[in-house]
């Protein structure tokens, strides 16, 4: 049984995970930049900032490849 997904579909897909990784960053970007965390919680933020922020510009591009 196969699944068949329309462009809409992962478009709006697409744009779902960019909007929650947008609200993740605007509450990440501040406590990062702070510096207030103890230091092995510091790394793990500023881990997961560089990764959601290289995702989003992922999702940039496949956006781009799908218009």
């Amino acid at each position: 049984m196969g699944v068949s997904l329309s462009l809409g579909t992962i478009r709006q897909d697409l744009e779902a995970e960019r909007r929650c990784n947008s609200l993740e960053l605007l509450g990440l970007r501040p406590l990062v930049s702070k510096g207030s965390c103890h230091p092995k919680l510091q790394r793990r933020l500023e881990n997961r900032l560089a990764d959601l922020e290289a995702r989003q510009r992922e999702l940039e591009r496949i956006r781009a490849l799908l218009r």
